[in-house]
C-alpha cells in the first residue's frame, strides 16, 4: 500500500469500531508490531471473542493448516451471534492457499476472520479476496506527529510531562516502534517516581538503546529472511563494542530460549502459564520488604517477546539456527574463521 493508503485503511478500521459495522474478514499487517497488535486485541473485544471463548478459534504456530481452518470457520457460533477464527503469522498472504481463499467468499455469514501477517502480497488471491470481502489495514511506521501525540498522552494519564523537545529527543534515541516506546516510556516513569517531569536526564540514564533490543531486531529480520536488515543491526552491535563472537553467542542463547519455550507451548502450556514458569520474579519480606528469594531465569518482558518470535517459526527451524550458531562458534575456536568472517557465514546461513 502507498503511505495515503494505509493511513486511509487504518481510519476506516477505526470507524468500523465504533461504529460497530462489521465486515466478514480482516487483515492486519505491517511493520508496526505494537499498534497492529492493539487493533487485533480491539477488533477480537468488539467482535465479543477472547482466547477463552469456544466461539474463538485462535491459529498461530506453524504451519498453519488451510483445511483446519476452514473447518473451523465452517462451525456454527455456539449460543452466539458470530464465530471469530484468528490467524496469525501463517505465510498465506506470501505463498497462496487457493482453497482458503476460495472459501473466503462462500464462508458463513456467522464467521468473522481475522488475518495477522508481518508482510503481505498484494498480488495474491488470498489479499485480493480480503479485499474484496472485507477489510486489509497495513499497520506502518507512524509519522513523528503522530508518536508525539501518543507520548504525551501516555504520561498525562500516568501523571507525567514532558517537554517537546526531551520528547523529540526520547524518538531519536528509542526510534519510532511503538512497542519499545511504551516500554520505555513505563520505564521512565517508574524511574521519575514522584516527579511530574521526565527529563532529557532521565532519558539518557535509562533509555538508551541496549544490545538486547537490536538481537530482538536481528531475529525479526532472521525470520524474514531479510539479509539487509540482519546485517545492519549486526554493524549497530560492532559499533557498541559487541564483539562478533559475543553475538554469536546471544543469537545461540536466544534462539536456544525461544526452543524451549516452543516446546513448552506444543506441550500444552499456555501463554501465561509459561509466563509464569520461566519469568524472573523477586518475592519480597512483606515485613521489611527486602528481597528474599529471585525465581526464574529472564524477565517477564524477555518471555513474551521470544515466546512470539518462536511461535512463528517451526521447531525443525530452530533446531537448525542453534545448530549453525554451533558451527559458527566451532569455526571461530579452532582457527578455521576469524570471528568477523564466522558471525557474517553465520548471519547469511539464518537469512537463506
Amino acid at each position: 500500500m502507498k503511505p495515503r493508503e494505509a493511513a486511509a485503511s487504518l481510519e476506516q478500521l477505526k470507524k468500523d469500531l465504533s461504529e460497530g459495522n462489521y465486515r466478514k474478514c480482516y487483515l492486519l499487517f505491517g511493520c508496526e508490531r505494537y499498534l497492529r497488535n492493539f487493533y487485533e486485541k480491539k477488533l477480537i473485544a468488539a467482535l465479543g471473542g477472547s482466547r477463552d471463548d469456544m466461539n474463538t478459534n485462535i491459529f498461530d504456530t506453524n504451519p498453519v493448516s488451510a483445511a483446519d481452518v476452514i473447518s473451523q470457520a465452517q462451525t456454527l457460533p455456539f449460543f452466539a451471534d458470530r464465530r471469530i477464527v484468528v490467524v496469525r503469522y501463517s505465510g498465506f498472504f506470501k505463498k497462496n492457499s487457493e482453497e482458503l481463499a476460495e472459501f473466503i467468499s462462500e464462508a458463513p455469514e456467522t464467521t468473522t476472520f481475522i488475518f495477522v501477517e508481518d508482510e503481505a502480497d498484494a498480488r495474491l488471491k488470498m489479499y485480493k479476496q480480503i479485499a474484496k470481502n472485507g477489510l486489509c489495514v497495513e499497520f506502518t511506521t507512524q509519522p513523528d506527529r503522530y508518536l508525539l501525540q501518543n507520548i504525551g498522552a501516555f504520561l498525562k494519564k500516568n501523571g507525567k510531562r514532558m517537554s517537546e523537545d526531551d520528547a523529540r529527543y526520547l524518538l531519536d534515541v528509542i526510534g519510532s516502534d511503538m512497542g519499545r516506546l511504551m516500554s520505555e516510556l513505563e520505564k521512565l516513569i517508574s524511574y521519575a517516581l514522584d516527579r511530574e517531569v521526565v527529563t532529557k536526564k532521565d532519558i539518557d540514564e535509562i533509555c538508551s538503546r541496549n544490545i538486547e533490543d537490536r538481537i530482538f531486531e536481528m531475529i525479526d529480520a532472521i525470520m524474514r529472511k531479510d539479509i539487509r536488515t540482519c546485517l545492519d543491526r549486526y554493524e549497530d552491535l560492532l559499533a557498541l563494542k559487541v564483539s562478533p563472537v559475543k553475538i554469536i553467542v546471544l543469537l545461540e542463547n536466544q534462539f536456544l530460549w525461544m526452543l524451549q519455550l516452543k516446546s513448552m507451548y506444543d506441550s500444552g502450556y499456555n501463554n501465561q502459564s509459561i509466563i509464569e514458569n520461566v519469568a524472573y520474579k523477586k518475592e519480597t519480606d512483606p515485613d521489611t520488604g527486602a528481597v528474599r528469594k529471585a525465581r526464574g531465569a529472564i524477565g517477564e518482558y524477555q518471555v513474551k517477546i521470544y515466546l512470539e518470535q518462536a511461535l512463528r517459526m517451526e521447531t525443525a527451524e530452530l533446531q537448525r539456527a542453534v545448530a549453525l550458531c554451533g558451527k559458527a562458534d566451532e569455526s571461530f575456536k579452532t582457527g578455521k574463521m576469524n570471528d568477523r568472517m564466522a558471525a557474517e557465514v553465520l548471519m547469511t546461513g539464518l537469512c537463506t
